[in-house]
């Protein structure tokens, strides 16, 4: 498991993220990961938490943290999280943390005496930064500890650029340097460097420039001159010193940059190094020739939008791009704006250029490069510059020919300006790369649907991808277009606007405008207008095709290739939410190396949107999109048959998932898979219980989804499928749902075999929720249809469910009763795990009944069959039950072994309802021996798995942490 901090902290193991709670849990998380010794005291991890505000309960709070991240590494394979008296220690290998990493990479750095290695370890050492350490933590100790961290990078990126110096990668250097230099305005050494790198690349005006500019900045801030090194590097730039150009290739000794006296001088090498080009001809001009004067300052953004409302995530990231308020602009950033049609790309753009746009005192350029137009072609790069120069008024007949020659103009037009440049609707990378400045302090914002990866990965593009807005957002962008008072007098109706919207900005802003020019209407009749999803699309179209939902997503849709085009629409017949890859493949009917492409493709136009990894999904109008251009195009056969594609996908893998996951579940029948489907292969029981926990949502719509669309035994193997999960994460109403559903199914299927197994955990569900009467109404149904067809063995799971339920009304001889008939039931059978599983039930019943000694001796004979054939939920209730029988007897150190041994059971198979229950009954035990600490941390961990799953006992349980009185030794009501 692998944890970054250098940056918005997360975790990773071999499955992917690991989600590490809320942001406080987070924080508790960072201390023990950035603390030096790794023992941490409480009272260290409380002041390094909350500081001088630590609340009344704060070590009490921090226990239920640590435990809960105790919880979360164990289940994730991570480090151990160990309590040591009054401290903590993480037991984790160094090198599994960026910043622990990073520090060991740049020492190595700094001592490996060969210079390619040396440059290598530096690459991977900065490469681990991704933002600001700890960017997404509110805490005064992280803060102080990041700004450390931000020292220590600084200090390795220096050292890096030294060696990048001696060994001439002063072209492929400057732009960092740019954006360092930019970010440490008053570093002399740093401000040297960058100096004999423009100087290298025969920018001399350039590196005397930057050296004027650090002497007034300092002058300014502290009365002082730059130091003699950085004097002495200026001198020798002035008289071109030739002991500045590029040392030899073979090793010399480093030597510092500020200093900027290479030991072997060496003819400078400009080959590599940013030209300045003739306006005229295209050939290279001296780097001295200043650009043509400007007659006016451009002023080109559009008009910024009333009304403007949400992004403060964005916004804020954007600002973090320019660095402190009141700093120049100082580098070229060229950052993509990227989302879906309508997000509200442009509208971001401008509003921010606005917001900054006295921080471009040399102007503000606009250019819209009609990427994804339906009036004409995406403009050429030949285009955009021509538009671009004479938006820097420079004449037509000096406008030159060729590409190159008109972007070395335009860069030179640039160069040395203060200027922003807002590149609008762009298609692709290729068609923006010539409209990019050669230099600082020009600063490039760039919007498109498309993802333009190639940006980031070669210009170094900081990407900015746009969601749509929440419901807050959403309410606030309507209260700016037609005032708060309108809004808040029908806040239901502006609740279904929001929804109806999918919080498209598009969407809304139409909305708006049409209740805006009909200020008599209530908020209710357009509400009503947007209420059937049918006609939704119809309900968005505006008067033209920019402000029709339906044109506007055609632009992007009709880019697509055919492939890609097809599996979009088929998405519309997707149960939702989301779709794996696998699941795609098996829609479209195609390889599942060929979904990928296509996948990638709808992603990088914001058709579809990789929320999580390998995991696709769009908001609600685009897939009502999607859905009616499936109507138009493809034939019903051809739908039906992708219809029948996914459920088949969906049922073989959880059929397959189900059995993994409980290997004693009697097998059924599925029919083969249809042509083209592609089930997930799963190989174990972890597997399996990954699978369902990432696909339990699309599963629940796919139940009911089968049985709307006519394929009732899709839908009963499904919810069969499901039982077990639903059972064991105790999801009682969805369970509830989906057996109803399933139910249905086999009714109208007319098969009474089929109605036993939803009859049954119908039962079952009912009883976990308290509702007896239904619950024996629905097993004994089970019980007729079992007997009417034959069915033993459900006979006999249906006796076993019905003694569990009499046990929770305290009708604890008939629950007895019922056991031992299933037991019969079993032996008849030749059943050895059935019989062994109501051996256990059998043990405890006789506990309940008094007879301590022979529950004991149940218990340890059913344990023999379930430890062989490894059924480890069996195990676990087999050894409960010899923990119950030991508390009773007073034997508390063989209760306190039986019931951990219980709780590792139900943890190993993420049971987490009877994992709480058998974690209380072990806190009334330590706590019947006086050991209150070690009940304490049981009974939180308990509670803290019944807060998880939403069991009412969780009250109970809280109410008990907070009193004074640590509690019964009597065990909870819940159990089985």
């Amino acid at each position: 498991m692998r944890f970054r901090v250098l940056g918005p902290m997360a975790a990773h193991n071999e499955r992917g993220p690991v989600p590490l709670g809320p942001a406080r849990q987070r924080t508790v998380l960072a201390v023990l990961l950035a603390e030096r010794t790794a023992t941490v005291s409480v009272d260290h991890l409380v002041d390094r938490v909350w500081g001088s505000a630590a609340p009344e309960r704060a070590r009490q709070i921090l226990h239920t943290y640590l435990s809960r991240l105790r919880s979360v590494l164990t289940e994730a394979g991570g480090p151990t999280l160990t309590r040591q008296a009054r401290s903590y220690r993480l037991a984790i290998d160094e090198s599994a943390v960026d910043l622990h990493q990073f520090r060991a990479l740049a020492a190595r750095a700094r001592q490996e005496a060969d210079d390619e290695r040396a440059e290598a370890l530096w690459r991977d050492a900065l490469a681990l930064w991704r933002d600001v350490p700890f960017a997404d933590l509110d805490n005064d100790w992280l803060r102080g500890v990041a700004v450390a961290l931000e020292a220590e990078r600084l200090a390795a990126m220096l050292d890096r650029n030294d060696l990048s110096l001696r060994r001439g990668d002063h072209a492929r250097l400057l732009p960092d340097l740019s954006v360092a230099a930019g970010r440490h305005p008053l570093d002399e050494r740093l401000a040297g460097q960058l100096m004999l790198a423009f100087y290298r690349c025969g920018r001399q005006t350039d590196a005397l420039a930057g050296y004027r500019l650090l002497r007034e900045r300092l002058a300014d801030e502290f009365g002082s001159d730059p130091g003699p090194a950085l004097r002495d590097l200026h001198q020798r730039i002035l008289r071109q010193d030739p002991q500045l150009d590029v040392p030899p290739a073979a090793d010399a000794p480093p030597a510092p940059v500020a200093d900027a006296v290479p030991q072997r001088p060496e003819p400078t090498d400009q080959r590599e190094c940013p030209a300045v080009v003739d306006p005229q001809t295209g050939a290279p001009e001296q780097p001295e020739t200043p650009a043509a004067p400007v007659v006016a300052v451009p002023a080109q953004l559009p008009a910024d939008i009333a009304g403007f409302a949400g992004r403060a995530a964005p916004l804020l990231q954007l600002d973090a791009l320019l660095g402190p308020a009141g700093a120049p602009a100082s580098t070229v950033v060229i950052t993509a704006i990227g989302g879906s049609a309508g997000i509200g790309k442009t509208t971001l753009a401008v509003h921010w250029a606005h917001r900054i746009r006295d921080r471009f005192p040399d102007g503000q350029l606009y250019l819209n490069l009609r990427g994804f137009n339906p009036a004409g072609q995406a403009m050429s790069p030949p285009e955009a510059l021509r538009a671009l120069l004479e938006l820097l008024q420079v004449p037509p007949q000096r406008i030159p020919t060729s590409v190159e020659a008109q972007t070395g103009l335009y860069r030179s037009r640039l160069a040395g300006r203060r200027m922003l440049v807002v590149l609008d609707n762009a298609r692709d990378a290729d068609q923006v790369r010539p409209l990019l400045p050669g230099s600082p302090p020009t600063m490039v914002l760039v919007t498109s649907r498309n993802q333009l990866a190639g940006l980031v990965a070669t210009e170094g593009a900081r990407p900015i991808r746009l969601d749509v807005l929440d419901a807050a957002e959403a309410r606030g962008l309507l209260v700016g277009r037609l005032g708060a008072e309108r809004v808040a007098a029908e806040p239901d109706a502006v609740d279904e606007i929001v929804r109806a919207c999918a919080g498209l900005p598009l969407a809304l802003a139409i909305v708006a405008a049409r209740a805006a020019a009909r200020p008599g209407f209530r908020l209710a009749v357009f509400a009503d207008e947007l209420a059937d999803a049918r006609s939704r699309l119809d309900a968005l179209a505006g008067p033209d095709s920019a402000t029709d939902v339906r044109a506007v997503f055609s632009w992007s849709y009709q880019a697509l290739s055919p492939s890609a085009a097809r599996l979009f629409r088929m998405f519309g017949l997707h149960p939702g939410p989301d779709i794996s890859r696998g699941a795609a493949a098996s829609l479209a009917g195609v390889p599942l190396s060929q979904v990928r492409r296509l996948l990638t493709e709808l992603d990088a136009a914001h058709l579809l949107t990789e929320g999580q990894p390998g995991r696709y999904t769009c908001h609600d109008l685009l897939r009502a999109y999607a859905t009616e251009l499936g109507q138009d195009v493809d034939t019903e056969p051809e739908r039906r048959a992708a219809r029948h594609r996914t459920f088949d996908h969906y049922v073989h893998t959880a059929v397959a998932a189900a059995q993994l996951l409980n290997s004693y579940l009697k097998p059924i029948d599925i029919a083969p898979a249809q042509s083209g489907v592609t089930p997930v292969p799963l190989a174990s029981y972890d597997d399996a219980l990954r699978w369902f926990t990432d696909e339990r949502p699309v599963l629940l719509a796919a139940i009911a989804e089968a049985a709307n669309a006519g394929y009732d035994t899709h839908s009963w193997q499904l919810a069969w499928a499901l039982r077990d999960l639903l059972e064991r994460r105790c999801h009682w109403h969805a369970q509830l749902q989906i057996q109803q559903t399933a139910l249905a199914a086999a009714e109208r299927l007319g098969d009474p075999a089929l109605q036993v197994n939803p009859h049954t955990i119908l039962g079952v569900t009912y009883r976990h929720l308290g509702r007896y009467p239904d619950s024996h109404a629905h097993l004994q149904d089970a019980l007729r249809l079992a007997g009417a067809v034959g069915d033993q063995r459900g006979q006999a799971g249906i006796h076993g469910a019905l003694s569990l339920s009499y046990e929770r009304e305290g009708r604890h001889l008939d629950g007895l009763r019922h056991t031992r008939r299933a037991m019969d039931l079993y032996r008849g059978l030749g059943d050895p795990i059935g019989h062994a599983l109501h051996l256990g039930n059998l043990a405890y019943f006789q506990a309940l009944l008094g007879d301590y000694q022979q529950s004991l001796v149940s218990s340890r004979e059913a344990l023999g069959p379930l430890e062989e054939h490894d059924h480890r939920n069996g195990q676990a209730h087999a050894w409960d039950s010899l923990g119950f029988a030991h508390h009773r007897l007073g034997q508390h150190r063989e209760a306190i072994a039986c019931y951990q041994r219980a709780v590792a059971l139900f943890r190993s198979i993420d049971d987490r309802h009877p994992q709480a229950a058998s974690l209380t009954c072990l806190a009334d035990v330590h706590h019947a021996t006086g050991d209150i600490d070690a009940a304490r941390d049981a009974w939180q961990q308990a509670f803290l798995l019944l807060e998880e799953i939403g069991h009412p006992d969780a009250d109970d349980l809280r109410k008990k942490l907070e009193s004074a009185d640590l509690g019964r030794s009597e065990p909870p009501g819940f159990r089985r």
